[in-house]
């Protein structure tokens, strides 16, 4: 498995949040961490997870994009990992007989992945602030995901996807005049993943969102959330969601 070094508070310097000006030249000398790519459509961690011992803080994604999915006898939900982010692939992968669950990951952008082991969690404890921020990561990839669930409930498939949209608006979206760009490699076999219905039942409902002016889509990866979309999201009444529903579109049917 190939490696080179990274300096992490470089290429995440808000891991460095708090630290003093005193403290990060050290700080960021010693957090050195190896960094290996994630590839292909059916990548595996197993590899890494072989090497994985005590100690080890996990891996955090430098650069690019990973999907983790779930599979549920027919049905699969997945779970979008990007830069920032910090897994442990060897604690969640167990057995689950006699249940039909499997998992597996997929990496549609190149990623690079950066090895927190043992050695790296021993040069950064004198700094806890840096270990602190990156057990926030977690909390809030959990807190993404607590979200993304009660999203799920929604009757309507696309009242899930527009909201689905605003979560990742959060982390992967660029607010413009025209509302928030979202730059992800999302397909329609993916947002059916994220929000829990079929797939023609996503592209649906990506159709009835474009023809109400909710949602744009520019290229293969580009989404834009209009601003009337946007003004919809956040309006703090009980009105909240009714330009998704029945006044605006056709009400579409369940999973």
């Amino acid at each position: 498995m190939a490696s080179r070094p990274i300096h992490l508070l470089d290429a995440d310097p808000d891991l460095a949040n708090g630290l003093s000006d005193d403290e990060f030249p050290l700080a960021r000398k010693l957090a050195v961490a190896r960094v290996v790519e994630a590839h292909g459509s059916q990548w595996s961690p197993d590899e890494i997870s072989r090497q994985a011992g005590p100690g080890w803080l996990g891996l955090f994604v430098v650069r690019g994009v990973l999907m983790r999915t779930v599979h549920v006898d027919s049905r699969v939900a997945c779970e979008i990992f990007g830069p920032g982010d910090l897994f442990r692939p060897w604690d969640a992968d167990g057995e689950y007989a006699p249940l039909a669950i499997g998992l597996g990951w997929r990496v549609p952008r190149t990623a690079q992945l950066a090895l927190l082991d043992r050695d790296f969690a021993g040069r950064i404890a004198r700094w806890p602030t840096i270990t602190a921020e990156l057990i926030s990561r977690v909390a809030r990839r959990a807190r993404a995901l607590a979200l993304n669930q009660a999203a799920s409930h929604l009757s309507h498939a696309h009242a899930r996807l527009a909201i689905a949209f605003w979560l990742l608006g959060e982390r992967w979206g660029r607010v413009g005049t025209e509302g928030i760009t979202i730059t992800l490699p999302l397909t329609h076999e993916t947002l059916a993943m994220l929000v829990g219905v079929r797939r023609p039942t996503v592209t649906l409902a990506l159709k009835r969102l474009s023809e109400a002016g909710l949602l744009e889509r520019h290229g293969s990866d580009r989404w834009l959330l209009t601003n009337r979309a946007v003004n919809a999201l956040t309006r703090g009444d009980g009105q909240r969601l009714d330009l998704l529903g029945e006044r605006d579109l056709p009400v579409l049917g369940g999973p």
